[in-house]
């Protein structure tokens, strides 16, 4: 990485902390209920879909990672979308490890950052800033290994993928190993710019943008058992979701590339 490049990643890391502490805060209460209306209303969010406290969201964060009611979401038999949010592309890993999003190759070797030749589909999910931003899991899932990855934290947005090469794969990321009933696979959560984080419900040893972040690699000696619908962690911003299988899972869906789809609903 040339010293420009690290310096711009140094820049959107540090903006995207300061936002991150700008949307913890609770005062004054006036100006947060304010921006949360407003905001609610630009991107045209239903939030009668979602848990809010009587005293309503104290800060921009805890509305940003609202709750949704409790079986609001229907988790449908088979593989179901992890997200509320738009399938982006999907398809099979191609003879030279990679796979094709949006007229781009993405290594699926720079992706994880090792070599993982027994994969052979993906699918990419987008989540937009109006979209629910808990992830959820698509299948019974044994997690058995879960990686942070730093970078950067470019935009996610489809102009921004289209003109960066490799944007995933120099985007900071959470990757996730196990297995399962449709066979092996890795879960990514894909950081973005502005607040940026990325946090997991049932492994806090994986922080997302931090200073001085390291490559962090946490093995577990008996797997994660995480059930269908279950929470996986959350976005503090919008971003995306690629899930990799080492079988053709994801070589035909239900529905066309740009399909908005909810949590729980089978895609396959």
């Amino acid at each position: 990485m040339g010293k420009n490049e690290y310096d711009r990643r140094s820049y959107r890391n540090t903006v995207s902390r300061f936002v991150g502490r700008i949307a913890n805060y609770s005062k004054p209460a006036i100006l947060v209920k304010l921006y949360i209306k407003l905001y609610s209303k630009f991107y045209n969010i239903n939030l009668n879909e979602f848990k809010i406290p009587q005293t309503g969201y104290k800060t921009f964060n805890a509305f940003f990672t609202r709750l949704v009611k409790p079986d609001l979401r229907k988790i449908e038999t088979g593989i179901v979308s992890p997200v509320d949010g738009l399938i982006y592309d999907h398809g099979i890993i191609d003879k030279d490890r990679r796979i094709y999003v949006k007229h781009k190759f993405f290594s699926v070797a720079e992706l994880l950052k090792k070599q993982y030749n027994k994969l052979e589909s993906f699918v990419v999910f987008y989540l937009s800033p109006a979209h629910y931003h808990r992830v959820h899991a698509p299948f019974d899932m044994e997690i058995t290994d879960v990686c942070y990855i730093p970078g950067n934290l470019r935009s996610v947005r489809e102009s921004i993928v289209l003109k960066t090469e490799e944007l995933y794969c120099r985007n900071e990321r959470i990757v996730l190993y196990g297995d399962s009933e449709y066979g092996k696979f890795t879960f990514i959560f894909i950081g973005a710019f502005v607040v940026g984080k990325i946090k997991l419900s049932f492994e806090d040893k994986a922080a997302s943008n931090i200073k001085k972040a390291v490559y962090n690699h946490i093995s577990y000696d008996t797997p994660q058992v995480i059930k269908k619908g279950q929470e996986l962690g959350f976005f503090e911003m919008g971003s995306s979701v690629i899930i990799l299988s080492e079988n053709d899972n994801y070589k035909k869906l239900k529905f066309p590339v740009g399909s908005e789809l909810k949590l729980g609903v089978n895609f396959i």
